[in-house]
């Protein structure tokens, strides 16, 4: 009985220490580049911002430096497949705006700088849609992860990512079968 023991606390301690490993550990990843370094990286695709479209396809967005200062007349393109479907500049307030656009994916160009967005139609956004655009020129989009952002805790989904969930339900399930185990051990030494 001893032995079952062990095996069950072994098995326990081995699936809490691979919950704690960085996943690029268990599925040998390449290791990540630090910060500064010319290491030549597999491309990730590039980020693809959702973004609900206000009535009239109005795309209103924001270009910042920096420092979230914003940039005053940055001129601007939409594209759709390459070709350029509406120019504009920012205001005194680094703010853009631009009517008559539909849903689907668009590129709004500023210089060198490129943001895919997938515009929705009013009224057909998903819930982490965001109702306008702000982005840093130059400023090359972070990928982190690979399940998009972060879910909103205010949602069951949420809760049900959160890792410190996730934690306390394998905890339990681990731990509630060998403490039931264990009472069930300790009955039958007191009974015989």
């Amino acid at each position: 009985m001893i032995k079952v023991q062990m095996l069950w606390h072994g098995a326990a301690w081995l699936a809490i220490c691979g919950m704690c490993l960085p996943a690029s550990v268990v599925v040998g990843n390449e290791p990540h580049a630090t910060t500064g370094t010319a290491t030549a990286m597999r491309q990730s695709p590039a980020a693809i911002h959702d973004v609900a479209l206000r009535p009239g396809g109005l795309l209103v967005g924001q270009i910042v430096d920096e420092t979230m200062q914003p940039m005053r007349g940055v001129p601007l393109a939409i594209q759709i497949d390459g070709k350029t479907a509406a120019t504009t500049s920012t205001d005194a307030n680094g703010v853009f705006a631009v009517a008559g656009l539909r849903g689907g994916v668009h590129q709004v160009v500023t210089g060198d700088t490129t943001r895919i967005c997938r515009l929705w139609s009013p009224g057909t956004a998903p819930p982490r849609a965001v109702s306008h655009l702000r982005f840093v020129p130059g400023q090359a989009d972070v990928v982190r992860g690979q399940w998009g952002p972060p879910p909103s805790y205010d949602t069951m989904l949420g809760w049900a990512t959160n890792p410190w969930v996730i934690g306390g339900v394998v905890v339990a399930a681990v731990g509630v079968p060998v403490l039931l185990n264990n009472l069930d051990d300790d009955d039958d030494d007191n009974g015989s």
